[in-house]
């Protein structure tokens, strides 16, 4: 491992937060972008390209420690990757920072956690967790920033660090780094299955694109509603997506495709991508009858990409991103249902799954179909039946929302609206 000894004390302090993480003492130094990672990746392709590699590691049970600097060690940038499994949560991790901070002098109670969480949820369409933190005291302290990003496969862990004397010099150029962040695929081997492709064509090399530089980040996106509306999950390279790993929607969730250009999408019923399936060349607003229909899909490359075809329906999706619907409730109707919304609104996971029987949750999904109905939401397509499993299958994806919340995003609506 080369460095400074400088920059050995910061990621002492860095590394103490990743106890849980057990990450491979082994070291093999690389050089060139996110080198040798293969499978589902974060990149982040504003990073210097110049930055050191100062560790590099990957192990073949899908563990991967990707640390770069700056300056000598100023600013020092780790990504790590280990499989998902119940022993990291968002909680877990959590405690865990929370713990090392304190184990190195600092105060946990000084921590902000999630600040930004949901932004870089938005913007990697998978649950997400912020924490800042500082140790040390006035020359000697360092700034810390992490990013913990909770996939089917994998959780991926990015932290940041810099001197608090040269906070001010990175800060704006932090913000732009983070803000790039993508998923991306890898060179996979073996049987093992690729959540992320195996390259993602010409077209879509940030090596090799002439298009002005714009390169797509993805190559297909499903939505939650028809028309491209609701939760969206940007595809980021042909590959094999299945509910238990990869799969970036609830379980029977998808409602309408964007295909680019040159490649297919084929939608499997059941899990493990079994069942019957249906296969899709062109874009569909609205699956029909295949609506909240799919548990699994795959993404195939049928033909090069024409450049200016693909690029131009890229950065139609990347417009795409749909708003809230618009409504404007009902004065009196809020007025009506305000204590029970607001008692939606304290209600977690827990109070929706918790003791509650299938036909006590069938029965909240019809009062609040009922209490949307007169707000003045669309509730004509919804059962009491159906939107209770809905309910389900949301919480099944991801559980840190309140009921009403949960509610708000299956129709796409704003909660802050009420």
């Amino acid at each position: 491992m080369k460095c400074t000894g400088r920059l050995f004390r910061i990621w002492c302090l860095v590394f103490s937060a990743l106890v849980l993480f057990s990450l491979s003492a082994s070291v093999v130094c690389a050089a060139g972008e996110d080198a040798g990672v293969k499978g589902l990746w974060l990149r982040i392709p504003e990073f210097p390209d110049d930055a050191e590699v100062d560790e590099f590691s990957a192990d073949e049970d899908g563990e991967v420690t990707y640390i770069r600097s700056i300056d000598d060690g100023r600013f020092v940038l780790g990504i790590f990757r280990i499989p998902a499994g119940d022993e990291m949560t968002p909680e877990k991790l959590k405690e865990t920072i929370a713990e090392s901070v304190t184990n190195r002098g600092g105060d946990a109670d000084d921590i902000e956690f999630d600040a930004g969480a949901e932004d870089f949820a938005e913007l990697l369409s998978y649950p997400c967790l912020t924490a800042e933190y500082e140790i040390g005291e006035d020359e000697d302290a360092t700034k810390f920033g992490v990013i913990g990003v909770f996939t089917h496969k994998y959780v991926f862990l990015v932290q940041a660090a810099v001197d608090e004397d040269s906070l001010d010099d990175y800060s704006d150029r932090t913000q732009v780094w983070l803000e790039g962040m993508k998923l991306v695929g890898g060179a996979e081997s073996g049987e093992e299955k690729n959540e992320g492709g195996e390259g993602r064509g010409d077209l879509f090399d940030d090596e090799t694109s002439d298009n002005d530089g714009k390169t797509p980040d993805f190559v297909a996106v499903v939505y939650s509603l028809p028309e491209f509306r609701g939760v969206s999950w940007h595809i980021p390279a042909p590959g094999e997506y299945d509910l238990g790993s990869g799969f970036g929607l609830p379980n029977d969730s998808v409602c309408s495709v964007a295909v680019c250009p040159g490649y297919r999408v084929t939608l499997y019923q059941h899990s493990e991508f079994g069942g019957e399936s249906a296969e899709f060349e062109d874009s569909e607003e609205d699956l029909g009858d295949l609506k909240r229909w799919a548990s699994s899909l795959k993404v195939e490359q049928i033909e090069e990409p024409d450049p200016d075809l693909a690029l131009a329906w890229f950065e139609v999706q990347a417009e795409n991103e749909q708003g809230f619907e618009e409504i404007e409730p009902a004065p009196k109707a809020l007025k009506t249902h305000a204590e029970r919304i607001k008692r939606f609104q304290a209600a977690g996971e827990m109070n929706w799954y918790g003791t509650t029987k299938d036909a006590e949750r069938v029965k909240l999904g019809g009062e609040l179909i009922g209490i949307f109905t007169d707000l003045g939401v669309d509730m004509s397509n919804w059962e009491a039946n159906t939107f209770a499993q809905m309910m389900n299958n949301f919480y099944d994806w991801r559980k840190d929302l309140s009921v009403w919340d949960t509610a708000c995003l299956i129709l796409n609506v704003d909660p802050e609206t009420f």
